[in-house]
């Protein structure tokens, strides 16, 4: 097989046509370095400067593999060249280069690497630019590193982009999940907890808004001699709540990220958790006290108020 056609205009500028298209914004939507992005881009178009590409070309010269000594066409260094079968191997991408090696066209083997799942699109091309690099420098300097050590290089560099690609994606959920204020005169509560397993310690914190978002009573602290996230959760809730009743406020929502939270205080059945006495409590100051609804993760959770509970009719 020699890696050596473009694919007829399908290919070329990204071209309106809808598969092209598509093809050209998950590349670019690739979630790694520009010049990664960039070489899937020239490999894409075969627009790499491959020993096959330039006799092809007109230009006398020798197009044997500077690694193996046999002719250098894109599907050789990328796939059938023994040192790139091994990297292949020993990052166990053994199946995608089975995948991939047959393909007779660049259009072909990057659309197929688009489809792959998961981190394994960024892991294949990032494993490919780095064989390209590496014969680059063998081309420069007469010798490169071995097949061992590019892999421990592909390894490192490959979970430094995928892990810092998640941290970014996190950051951004983070970002977009915006706070939504309660009805005309209803109040919303926020609580929130840590909790540290090696000291068995962590430290709770709440604040009550108005309609306008603005802040009408906040507080925090630690907590020692924890038995669980759940507990200090719990006592977050606890906290706030009862501040609440001390400013007397009769109308609140309380909002928490707490699925665990959400789930005592819709249960009609006795707590069995080492927590009891404090849900308990929570439960009690819920159901008697307040006209409060409670809510998780923007979804209202009508516990009841102690006459009957208020629904607001509303995403919070």
């Amino acid at each position: 097989m020699t890696f050596l056609e473009r694919q007829p205009d399908m290919g070329r500028r990204g071209g309106s046509n809808d598969v092209s298209s598509a093809v050209w914004e998950k590349l670019w939507k690739l979630d790694c370095p520009n010049k990664v992005k960039h070489f899937l881009w020239r490999l894409t178009h075969n627009s790499h400067p491959l020993r096959c590409n330039l006799a092809r070309r007109g230009m006398k010269i020798d197009t044997i593999c500077p690694i193996c000594r046999k002719d250098e066409d894109g599907g050789h260094l990328f796939f059938k060249c023994k040192y790139a079968k091994t990297v292949w191997r020993d990052l166990c991408l053994e199946h995608e280069r089975d995948t991939l090696a047959p393909l007779l066209s660049p259009w072909d083997v990057t659309s197929t690497i688009l489809q792959l799942k998961g981190s394994k699109p960024v892991r294949v091309v990032i494993l490919m630019w780095f064989l390209w690099s590496e014969r680059n420098a063998v081309r420069e300097n007469g010798h490169g590193r071995s097949a061992e050590i590019l892999v421990r290089s592909i390894r490192i560099y490959s979970e430094e982009i995928i892990r810092e690609s998640t941290r970014q994606g996190q950051a951004r959920e983070r970002r977009t999940d915006k706070w939504h204020r309660p009805p005309a005169g209803v109040l919303k509560l926020n609580c929130d907890a840590s909790y540290k397993a090696a000291e068995r310690s962590g430290s709770w914190g709440f604040v009550i808004r108005d309609n306008d978002g603005d802040v009408v009573m906040t507080g925090r602290g630690r907590i020692n001699h924890l038995l669980s996230p759940f507990q200090a959760e719990v006592i977050a809730c606890l906290q706030g709540i009862q501040t609440a009743l001390n400013l007397g406020i009769g109308k609140l929502i309380l909002e928490t990220d707490a699925l665990l939270i959400k789930q005592a205080l819709a249960s009609t059945e006795v707590c069995d958790r080492p927590e009891e006495g404090l849900v308990n409590e929570l439960k009690f100051l819920v159901s008697t006290n307040l006209f409060i609804s409670s809510v998780y993760s923007g979804v209202e959770i009508v516990i009841g108020w102690p006459m009957s509970w208020l629904l607001w009719g509303m995403i919070v």
